[in-house]
């Protein structure tokens, strides 16, 4: 009963500041970055609001590697060039070690695991867009788990927000996020869409702003139409940096040196180019062996660019996209008499990526020649609903499409359908057994 009562608190308060604040100013320092001042002057608290546009080719979103640890939120944001900085997820002061899973510039931090308390917010560049999602506390991840191309993950708590609603259930005992104290905080959100992405900071513990609770704090981002948030590190550590100058106030009076930060670039991305042979059975030494070129091979890129590997004896089967935004980037290789192999990189700015295929000869299987190591489409596990993929079916529920299961269905009217049916499928299941050792042995060949 008591815990109920002050769940039913927390909504209550949660659904009057929702009406209060007003908007002091608003500006546009940047294409596709929105910054607005909020006063809620019953409780009273300022909140910063940053909206950033996701699928700008000109914004760029990044989270703090390990090696650049414990420094202020301006301190980074300067380092690396960024317009939009904010602090990132708790952590213990000894080492600067984040509390739940936490990733920068593709790699894990170490000593950092994801657990059931914590939020994970996740981010990739896909084409020319950003691509982030936020995955609830109960949906416990490993970096295994998250989409192909994953290049940084903060984690926080509580969750603020779950498909528009403001979250339930706050444990007013956590004594790291304090929920239910005003308190300074801040927070990460998505709209369900996937297409705009909010920072917010809000001041406390001051004259003038003592701060929200975490429910006031989700009621005032699911009414600027958030369909998911979680909350960042609060405290002394709610920092938001604008162009090289702190907008918020924070708590101390001066910044906290901190874990790890989002931040955001604006500007043309440096561009990357990915190379390739195209090789029989193995990638390794097929430059000095022309019995194993495969000519006349076409490759398409993932944005749709196509060339056709050179023929003769003296031309190296290879291909070169240019003007790549770094990203993962795949290609689908395809050749009469060989299995289709679809096979991606992570393509990094300034630099050549090599990403040479081995083909085998064959068929291609049931669902379409794609090899065991293809990577999810760019727009899967996109937006807030506990890391499923929009539209499409999630292996725990199952649902149709095509595939195998099409050719099942349109076969299985007759013993002959079915035998044939069983025949195709094993002979998909051996390919694929086959295919992952092969993927494992691939390696890109220095030119």
């Amino acid at each position: 009963m008591r815990r109920a009562a002050a769940t039913l608190a927390l909504l209550c308060a949660a659904r009057g500041a929702s009406a209060d604040p007003v908007r002091q100013s608003q500006d546009d320092p940047h294409p596709g970055i929105h910054h607005e001042k909020w006063l809620d002057a019953a409780l009273p608290a300022r909140i910063d609001l940053v909206r950033i546009d996701l699928t700008s080719a000109e914004l760029a979103l990044y989270a703090t590697p390990q090696a650049d640890r414990g420094r202020t939120t301006s301190a980074y944001a300067a380092t690396t060039g960024a317009q939009v900085a904010v602090n990132g997820g708790a952590f213990a002061v000894a080492g600067y070690v984040p509390r739940g899973l936490a990733m920068g510039a593709g790699g894990t931090w170490s000593g950092t695991a994801d657990d059931a308390t914590t939020a994970v917010f996740d981010l990739r560049r896909a084409g020319e867009r950003t691509v982030a999602e936020i995955i609830p506390p109960e949906v416990v991840v490993t970096t295994d788990s998250l989409p192909a191309g994953t290049q940084g993950v903060v984690s926080g708590r509580p969750l603020l927000v779950r498909a528009g609603a403001v979250e339930t259930g706050f444990d007013c005992t956590d004594p790291v996020a304090m929920p239910c104290s005003p308190a300074p905080r801040s927070a990460v959100a998505l709209s369900a869409d996937g297409n705009t992405l909010w920072f917010a900071v809000v001041d406390g513990w001051q004259d003038g702003s003592l701060g929200m609770t975490a429910a006031q704090l989700a009621a005032f981002l699911a009414a600027r139409g958030a369909s998911a948030a979680m909350a960042l590190d609060g405290g002394s550590s709610s920092t938001l940096v604008l162009d090289g100058a702190v907008a918020n106030h924070p708590s101390d009076g001066v910044e906290r040196s901190v874990a790890n930060q989002l931040t955001v670039q604006f500007g043309a991305l440096p561009k990357g180019q990915m190379v390739g042979d195209i090789c029989k059975h193995d990638v390794f030494g097929c430059g000095a062996d022309a019995a194993r070129w495969i000519a006349g091979a076409t490759v398409t890129l993932d944005d749709g660019r196509q060339q056709t590997t050179p023929g003769g004896s003296t031309n190296q089967p290879f291909y070169d996209f240019t003007g790549l935004t770094p990203r993962l980037a795949c290609v689908t290789v395809r050749k009469a008499g060989f299995r289709t192999v679809h096979q991606c990189e992570n393509v990094a700015p300034g630099v050549i990526t090599y990403n040479s295929v081995a083909m085998f000869e064959g068929s291609d299987a049931p669902d379409a020649g794609v090899s065991p190591d293809a990577a999810p489409s760019p727009d899967a596990q996109v937006g807030p609903d506990a890391g499923i993929a929009d539209g499409g079916s999630h292996p725990a529920t199952g649902g149709g499409g095509g595939g195998c299961d099409a050719v099942g269905r349109a076969s299985r009217g007759t013993a002959a359908g079915s035998a044939a049916w069983l025949a195709s499928f094993v002979a998909w299941f051996l390919w694929r057994r086959r295919g992952k050792t092969d993927v494992r042995r691939r390696a890109p060949r220095p030119r």
